[in-house]
Parts: C-alpha cells; structure tokens; sequence
C-alpha cells in the first residue's frame, strides 16, 4: 500500500472547512431579503425578525454611522404619558443586561473609549439612537443596539433620578420665548391629532409618569420590526450580515401587531389665536397654516413657497420687514411630519411696536403673494439653491444617517433620492396654487408673544431672538447640542476641538503653497463633488479698549449687503443658485471665513468671496439697519440667564483691557450706537487683504483649479496687516460671589471660573486639557456622571478651558438648574471639584481618555469641514498643517504625575469666582 500524504489531507480539511464556511455563509445571507436598491443605498429584510435594513457603503474613511430608527415618537403618546418617547431615550442609556454602570461596561463609557460622535432624538414621528465611530468598532456598535433594543433596565431609581434631568431640559426651554409660543401654537393648531402635545411632554407628566407606564411603552414599540437599522460608510457587506444575525437574531418580531393613533384632526371652523404674556426682550408674531404631510404631493411647492417667503436676503419677508425696520428678522418654515403638519410664518420685532398691527401687515404681505404670485425665476433659483443644498449637507456619514431618519418616519426613505427631483418639477403656477390653497384664514392659528417687564404689566423693549427651532417643533437630545444664545461682542476662544488625520485608503498629502499672496493648504479627501473652504486673516493690533470694539463685528455683517459691482439681492440671488452661504465674521483676532460648494462651482464661488472682501457697498440705509438689529440682539441677553451669567463672569476675571474681558450689554449698545461708516470703512481698509491669510480647502479639490481662480481673483491685492497682539498682565482674582438677578426663569446658570493664565502654546495646556477632560469633558466626564447621571440635578454640566489661544485662558465650570436645587446643584459640584483637585486622576481614567482623543481622530475624518476647520486653527499659531499627525503622539506622551501636578498648580479652591445667574435674590435663594 502506497502512503497518502499528509499534505493532502490538509488539502482536504481546509477544503472541507471551506465548504462549511460556504454553506453558513449562505444559510446567513438567506435571511436577508433585498426589497429595492435606489441611489446606492440597499433595502433589506431581516426575515428571522422583520427588522428593515438599510445599507450606504462608502469605504473612502475608515469611520461608520450606526443608527437605529424606532418608528415610535411623541405621536404614539396620550395624556398621562406624553413625553414617554423622550423619557425612554434617556433611560435607554441607563444600563442594559451588558452594558451597565455596576459593570463598567456602560454605554457612555464603552462608545466614549472609542472616540464615537453618540447621541439619541426623539421627535413625533420617530426616535433614533446613533453612534459615528472608527469603523473597525462597529460590532460593538451592533452589540449596544441590540441589546438596549429589547434589555434596557429600565429602573425605577434611574427613572426618578433621570426625570429632574428632562424637567431641566424643558425648563431650560421655558426661558426662550419662541419655544414657549411655538408650543402653544401646535398645541392649539391641534386639537385632537397627538401633535397637539410637545415632545418632550407636559411638565406634570414628566414628573409623575410611573416607571410601569414608561415599561409599558416600551415593551410596545421597541422592537426589531418597529425599527429600521441604517449602516452608511466603511464596512463589508458580507461580514456586517454575520454580525447582525450574530446579535439581531436571537430577538423575536413584537407579539403583537404594533398599535397607531387612529384619531384624525377634526375640521378647523375659522382662524385660532394664542396669546402669551411673560418677561422677556421681544416680541413675537407667528402665523401658522396646516398643511399636509410631507409624502403629499404639494409637499416640494410648500417647501419652494417656504423658501421664497422666508430664506434670504431676497426673501418677501427680509424685503417687506426686515430691509424697512419693521421686523428685525422673518422668517417662514414647513414642517416634515408623516400626518399633517403646519406652515409657519414668524416675525421678531420691537415690543414697543403693537401685535395687532404689525399682523395685519404680515397678513396684507401673504394676501399680496396669493393674489399676484410667484415668478418662475425665483422658483428656478430656490430649487437649484435646494438641489446643490442636498449634496453640500450629505458630509459625513452622520448627516446622511440623519437626513434618512426624517424620511424612515415619514414613511419611505426613498424620498432622500427622489426628493430632488420631485422639487425640479415645481413650477410658480404650482407655488401659486398651494399658497391660495393652503394660506387660508380659517385654517390659520395665530401666536403673540407679548413681553412684559418683571412685576408690571407694560411691555418692555424688543429683542430679536437669535435662537429658533424653525416650526419650533424641537427634536430633543439625550445629550445636550451646541446651544445658539444672543450674540455678543466675547472675545473668549472656545476650547480647541481636535480632530485628526490618520493615513486612510488612498490617503494624499496636505498640499501647501503660497498663491497670490495667500497661504494655501489643501487636501483631496473621499468626499464627493464638494469642496469645504475655512480661511482667516488677522486683526489682533486692533485689540485695544479706545477702539470700538463692535467695529469688526459691523464690517463684517456689512460685507453681505452688496458690493460696487452686484447690489445685495444681485449678489445673494447668484449665491442662492449655486447653495452657497459664503460666512465671514469677526473675532478678537481674525476675521474667519467659511464656505462649502459643489466642486464644479469653485472659480465662481471663490470670485464672489473676493468681490465680497475686495469690493463692499457699505451703503449708509444698511448699515443704519444693520446697527438696529444688533441692538435688538444684544437686549435679548438682558434677560437670558446664560449671558448675563458669562458677562459677569468674565468681568470679574479679567482688567477692562483684556481681550478675553466682555462689556456690559448697554456699554455695547452705545458701541453699536456711537459707531460711524467711516470707522468701518477703516477697518476695512487697514485689515482686509491676503497678506497673513491662511485658506484651507478640504474634500473633492484639485489644486490646479483652485490656485488658478485664487490667482484671478485676488491678483493685485496686498491689504492686510501680520498678527499683532497685546502682552496684557493679569493678577488672580480673589473668591468672589456674583448673583445675578432676572425674575420669572425656570432654570438658572451656574459659573464657577479661576484665571489660569495657561495659552495653548505652554507646556502644561495638554495635562491641564486632559485632566479637565476627565473631570468634565464629554459624556463619560465625573461632573456629567455624577451631577447628572447620578444625582439627576441637571440636563447639562461640564469643564472648559478658554481664551488660551493667544493669551492666558480661564477655566470653568458650567450648569443649569430649576432655582430651587440650584444650592444642591452647587454643593455636588463643589464635592466634585474638591476630590478632582484633592485626588487628581487616576491612571485607568488617563488612559481611558486617550484612547477616547486618539479614537476621535478617525471618526473627524468624517466630515470635510471639521478637518478643515482644525487645519486652519494650527496653522493660525504657527504650526504645521502636518501637526494633525504629531497631535496624538503628544497625547500618549502625557503622563498620569504631570497630569495631577497641572490640576493642582493651576486650580485654588480658595481663590473661586462663583456666578449665580436666573430667579435667584441677592442672597442666592429663589425667588417665590
């Protein structure tokens, strides 16, 4: 007998292991149906369970969305348990079988260790957990989502502790006086459709709601064929199917068949109106319409109509009120609700002008466009603005998941690719027809807003507000969003946000090069046909307390209102066509700006940048008006318990002549007001110009294009001035406490705040960053987990350094809380502060926050303008755009002694400034 080989019988096991293989891999792709295919994204069924799937791959970035959408929100909900949905979003973060606090493993903290973007909404149609993470982590990603899909803990001890968390939020709510309107007026418009309730629910129900009920709801709707999982950038489709059978397979569909309101709204028997009365700084007019939801077919002329009344400086309103004085801005959205929905007209104006009439001016506008139409010009220019719009925002896998969730709730996400072109069919005779349709009298329900001055039934003087959820149907967040306050002349850097670029596939170098007097920094990454541009270029030797320090500001807002060569609605109309917002502003030390457009339109976008900067109007009417409504804004603050808080906590940080110092807001005002068209021309004329400009351009961009519409377009500019600042020396403060005091707001600000004199330059800023970090940085930081997550005190609290860019910075601490736990709310922080600086931090918690900053760096590859944004940030002082590559190093150079050391150097608990700011009397205690 001959022998067989033993080679061959590895050939035949390895062959035999293959077939297995084969044959699993096939039994698991079995269980995925695929329902249709549409603009590269793929539809499938999870057939064990009825979970829809939907599949975007995009292997350019090594990062990836996971987004679970539930189709169950504030809709699904009936008095005695309106806010549920929302309530439940945050409970559902709480702790799971696996992933809990006792264990370690929570939710918070296994996301954070890997740098993911995580957040949770809830809106009436729908709610949506979501996490942007390195795509090599996406199996745990899965493995949170299923498990809190059907395993939340749901406690009751949680519950009670989370609940003074939400009333926070929706306190925090109560003190804007556009939400609170906006509330009233779906509450009124609705009457029986469950719209009628604010998502976030009624505040007694927030309070009292028995856990049973939120379990209840639960183990109602969260289930696999109530949810839709959405998966968009790097992964490998036949892998990913192994994990989601992995972890989705062993949950059953729902036993029962998932319940829907059945109740329809009743017909509307003549106009409704709402009047609210409270303090405040402006007045508000809103005139709302119902209207179909957003599959109905006039949806595309609606939203047209909306855009035409509403956005721009063309806009009717911004024509008819705002360039006249009336309004100090107008504006008009449609709703995208799968029932029904209401379009929405607001003005903002002076409290002293009367409701009564400036709504019938408003109503007179609205009966004009009915009466004599729209033109077919102005149609064609919103649908390209619209169109072009679409691509811009797709950046990043996290805005396509959250674009895709508001079609999901509607009830068929192919309206992502089919939207456009449903719009390029909207002509002015199908504007015309839903306007006379739709804006009817009898189908309308109006909102006052009437300001009123603290203990006296007169209105106050008006404030525009510079924060509105457009519909004011606001979708509510597990973890606070970046908060849009009253703009104010601060001079206070916010804290650096690092984002990273690690070597990806098909990764190219950061070009630099010098172009008509510019320095140009580029990078082609895997974004697609749009190109994401941040520039800046100095004016730090203006810092100086003789100069008008609202200068800047002035020059800059004037720059949009036309130039020598295309007056205002000429320039913004060729903007609008290409969906173009082209943004400058001015800081302490550089006029920063801002743009992203469609790679084909680069030449002629960076040619209208240029005519802005080189060539303004500065027409005398605009700048008179201009002036206006900043006053108006700076009002507002006066009774925003955020703002007054930061002014004073400022002021008692810093000498009047410190750039990081901020002025009373009627010190400003009578800037705005002392301020000359001949200062702003200048400023204009001593600042503006290439030389010191940096220009970053990320995404789709071939250099030879853009250094030639460069050249073209600033050729023969030399303008401009090198980066001078002030040495400016600071002496400690002593303990100080502040209150401030503005009567009737539900939720106060705390400020606690040392002077550090750190800058960004110095060798103890990252120790002093990181250990700041653990303390009250992020999701995972103590004060968020203790404060928040333990002793439910507060939606929001966290720790900052700031105002270390050029100059020695200021650390902080921030919260909000209902006037009567704000003493509890001081004392867990102080507990919290004590042990930081006492006991530092640990080594397992230094460690934990690396891997969460270097984890960070790929998932900022997601977006083109976050790494265009931290690009143009280093070479502003001085480093190399390269530095992106060296930043993580220096983070895992960090050690845990120098870390301690920086906590104890710069923090003296002796030496506190503590602001107290809201419904609080001089002793701190709140007012009845």
């Amino acid at each position: 007998m001959s022998k067989k080989s033993p080679f061959r019988w590895l050939l035949l096991a390895v062959a035999f292991l293959s077939i297995q293989q084969y044959a699993v891999g096939q039994k698991i792709d079995s269980k995925f149906s695929k329902i249709k295919e549409m603009g590269g994204i793929q539809e499938y069924t999870y057939l064990p369970n009825g979970m829809q799937i939907l599949l975007l791959q995009d292997n350019a970035a090594p990062v990836v969305t996971v987004q679970m959408v539930y189709r169950v929100g504030s809709k699904h909900e009936v008095t005695g348990n309106t806010g549920s949905t929302h309530l439940l979003e945050h409970l559902m973060f709480k702790g799971t079988k696996k992933f809990n606090k006792e264990s370690g493993t929570s939710i918070d903290s296994k996301l954070t260790a890997i740098g993911a973007q995580m957040n949770a909404t809830t809106w009436n149609d729908r709610t949506n957990y979501y996490e942007t993470i390195p795509s090599d982590k996406i199996e745990l990603a899965l493995d949170i989502e299923s498990d809190r899909m059907r395993n939340a803990f749901l406690l009751k001890e949680d519950k009670e502790a989370e609940m003074t968390v939400v009333r926070n939020e929706f306190e925090r709510g109560e003190n804007n006086p556009n939400a609170v309107l906006g509330k009233e007026i779906w509450s009124t418009a609705y009457m029986a459709h469950p719209y009628h309730h604010s998502t976030i629910g009624w505040r007694s129900d927030i309070e009292k709601m028995p856990i049973e009920v939120l379990r209840n709801f639960y183990d109602t709707y969260y289930w696999p064929d109530n949810a839709t999982l959405t998966i968009i950038g790097d992964f490998e489709k036949k892998s990913l199917f192994k994990l989601i059978d992995k972890y989705f397979g062993p949950i059953s569909k729902a036993p029962h068949k998932m319940p829907q309101p059945y109740t329809e709204e009743p017909q509307q028997y003549g106009p409704r109106r709402v009047v609210i009365k409270k303090p405040g700084q402006q007045g508000v007019l809103s005139v709302a319409y119902k209207i179909p939801g957003t599959l109905h077919e006039d949806m595309p002329a609606l939203t047209v109509l909306g855009e035409i009344l509403g956005s721009g400086t063309s806009s009717v309103f911004n024509r008819s009120f705002v360039d006249t004085g009336i309004a100090f801005y107008g504006y008009s959205s449609v709703s995208n609700f799968q029932d029904v929905g209401l379009f929405t007209t607001a003005l903002g104006f002076s409290a002293e002008k009367d409701h009564e009439a400036v709504n019938k001016q408003l109503l007179q506008v609205l009966d004009s466009v009915k009466t004599n139409g729209v033109q077919q010009k102005d149609v064609d220019r919103i649908i390209a603005k619209l169109n072009a719009e679409t691509v811009l925002y797709r950046d990043g896998s996290g805005s396509i998941a959250s674009e895709l969730t508001e079609t999901i709730a509607a009830g068929d996400w192919t309206e992502f690719v089919t939207a456009s072109d449903k719009l390029a069919k909207v002509t002015a005779a199908d504007v015309n027809r839903v306007a006379k349709k739709y804006l009817v009298e009898d189908q309308s329900t109006t909102g006052y807003f009437i300001p009123i001055a603290p203990g006296a039934s007169e209105t106050a003087e008006e404030a525009p507000a510079n924060f509105w959820e457009p519909g004011n149907q606001k979708q509510y967040y597990r973890y606070p969003q970046g908060e849009k306050t009253a703009v104010l002349p601060s001079k206070a850097v916010g804290e650096d946000v690092y984002l990273a670029l690690p070597k990806t596939k098909g990764d190219e170098k950061v070009a630099r090069k010098t172009v008509a007097g510019i320095d140009v920094i580029s990078k082609k990454t895997g974004a697609k046909d749009f190109v994401t541009v941040a520039a800046s270029f100095p004016i730090g030797s203006y810092l100086d307390p003789n100069n008008n320090e609202m200068i800047p500001s002035l020059t800059t807002q004037l720059l949009k209102k036309g130039t020598l060569k295309n007056d205002k609605f000429q320039f913004s109309q060729k903007l609008e066509k290409l969906g173009v917002d082209i943004n400058v502003s001015a800081g302490a030390y550089n006029v920063s700006i801002s743009f992203k457009c469609l790679t084909k339109d680069v030449e002629t976008v960076i040619d209208l940048l240029a005519e802005e900067l080189r060539y303004p109007l500065f027409d005398a009417k605009e700048f008179e008006l201009i002036k206006q409504q900043n006053i108006g804004g700076m009002k507002r603050g006066l009774t925003d318990p955020g703002t007054m808080g930061r002014i004073a906590m400022l002021q008692n940080l810093y000498p009047k002549d410190h750039p990081n110092y901020t002025f009373d807001i009627e010190k400003t005002i009578k800037d705005i007001e002392n301020a000359s068209l001949e200062d702003v021309k200048a400023f204009h004329k001593r600042y503006f110009g290439p030389k010191a400009m940096h220009l970053v351009a990320i995404g789709d961009v071939e250099t030879k294009p853009l250094y030639a519409a460069l050249t073209k377009a600033f050729k023969g500019w030399t303008g401009g001035e090198e980066q001078e600042l002030p040495t400016i020396k600071v002496e400690a403060s002593m303990a100080k406490t502040t209150v401030v005091t503005i009567p009737e707001k539900p939720s106060a600000e705390m400020f606690i705040a040392q002077y550090t004199g750190i800058k960004r330059s110095d060798k103890d800023f990252l120790p002093f960053f990181i250990g700041n970090h653990i303390f009250g940085g992020g999701f995972s930081g103590r004060l968020m987990r203790t404060v928040r997550d333990e002793d439910g005190l507060t939606y929001s609290i966290g720790a900052g350094h700031t105002g270390h860019t050029y100059t020695g910075g200021h650390w902080l601490i921030n919260a909000s809380f209902n006037p009567e736990l704000f003493q509890t709310g001081l004392d867990a922080t102080m507990a919290q502060l004590k042990l930081w600086v006492k006991d530092g931090v640990t080594q397992s918690e230094l460690e934990a926050k690396k891997s969460n900053l270097t984890g960070s760096f790929k998932v900022g590859m997601a977006t083109t303008a976050g790494l265009a944004g931290t690009i143009l940030s280093f070479v502003e002082r001085g480093l190399e755009p390269d530095y992106i590559y060296q930043y993580p190093k220096d983070v895992e150079a960090v050690t845990l002694e120098e870390v301690n050391a920086a906590i104890k150097k710069y923090i003296d608990l002796d030496k506190l400034i503590i602001i107290k700011s809201g419904s609080l009397d001089e002793n701190g205690t709140p007012l009845k």
